[in-house]
């Protein structure tokens, strides 16, 4: 009797989940998952089951990443123009998650437009508290399963997608963003997947239950972000787990400071046009260039009168498109635009290769 009080749980298991899984990734299963193994008949558990549980981030640092507030500050401030009240709301948000050290107040729920930055906002937020940010779409989700995840027993069986994003994010500690929660519909057969939000977004998130695990999982220092375009489609039940931050559309004035200050320089960088010495040929030495393409004021306020938008989407499309139009230039005739003004924009976006 005394020999058997002093086998540890891992040793209790039965042969196959034994071998499947490590004594260390076993120790740092909560205590009810231990016991829901201890029970289980291993003849009964598919192997795509225990490869799904081995891939859950066990063995990954539990604790809660420190939040250093002036660097989120600055990440924020250089990712996002303006914005003031917004980001005044986001580091207070991040100031009680820091001195709490749990899970702060209701879900942010960020609303506005197409192209006002909801989602960069939601990358920023993870990126300044030192968390995986992981990105759930849920636009045109009508299947309560696709979050819950299907049961072991079904063809094709799968966790759900939140599950799915603890695996992705190979930690317990992420910032999910469940983007367009304004577009999901509902399905008769499989139930609605706003209930299973409700569920996923409630105060207490230790006892969450995923169909395929069929154990809880706890979701408490879990932190997440919705966005939505509209509200109105949206219950009050649900809205009324959130925070509601509005973002508003953006204005001429700001839409100029978008492109000098953070489109622009971006897109330079990532087309390989911050020095032009990419384009011009090694060999010719005489040949006089800036450091990068300049993209001038006159030219910029053209640009933002063609592009009506509220967010700042197809103003981007449009400078990406001036990026090409001046490398493909260069290649087609050997011409090297150094400056975009308003007299050569429309040249640009003319056709090159088939006029």
């Amino acid at each position: 009797m005394d020999e058997k009080k002093e086998l540890t749980k891992h040793d209790q298991l039965k042969f196959r989940f034994k071998r499947r899984i490590p004594p260390e990734m076993f120790e740092r299963m909560p205590e009810d998952i231990q016991d829901y193994f201890l029970e289980t008949d291993p003849t009964e558990v598919k192997e795509a089951y225990l490869n799904a549980l081995t891939k859950l981030p066990w063995m990954c640092d539990r604790t809660i990443p420190d939040v250093n507030l002036p660097y989120a500050k600055k990440m924020l401030d250089k990712s996002h123009y303006a914005m003031f009240d917004i980001k005044e709301k986001i580091l207070r948000y991040m100031a009680c998650q820091k001195h709490l050290g749990v899970n702060y107040g209701a879900v942010l729920l960020l609303v506005g437009p197409p192209g006002v930055g909801k989602t960069s906002i939601g990358a920023s937020i993870a990126k300044a508290m030192g968390r995986p940010f992981i990105k759930i779409s849920l636009a045109g989700i009508s299947d309560s399963l696709f979050l819950r995840g299907t049961q072991t027993i079904f063809k094709d069986a799968r966790p759900g997608r939140i599950v799915d994003a603890l695996i992705r994010a190979k930690s317990f500690c992420p910032v999910i963003l469940l983007d367009e929660i304004d577009k999901m519909g509902d399905s008769s057969e499989h139930g609605d997947p706003e209930s299973v939000l409700l569920d996923v977004l409630d105060s207490d998130r230790s006892k969450f239950v995923d169909n395929y695990l069929g154990f809880p999982m706890d979701l408490s220092n879990v932190i997440f972000i919705a966005t939505a375009n509209r509200l109105d489609p949206l219950s009050p039940i649900l809205k009324d787990r959130m925070d509601i931050v509005e973002l508003p559309a953006y204005k001429p004035y700001d839409k100029k400071k978008i492109v000098e200050k953070h489109l622009w320089p971006r897109l330079i960088v990532e087309y390989r046009l911050d020095c032009l010495d990419y384009l011009v040929d090694p060999l010719e030495e005489t040949l006089c260039h800036p450091e990068a393409l300049r993209l001038e004021e006159d030219a910029v306020e053209i640009m933002i009168a063609r592009c009506p938008e509220e967010g700042v989407r197809d103003l981007e499309r449009l400078c990406r498109r001036l990026c090409e139009s001046v490398i493909a230039t260069y290649y087609a005739s050997g011409t090297l635009v150094n400056t975009i003004t308003a007299e050569n924009l429309d040249k640009l976006l003319e056709p090159i290769y088939y006029k």
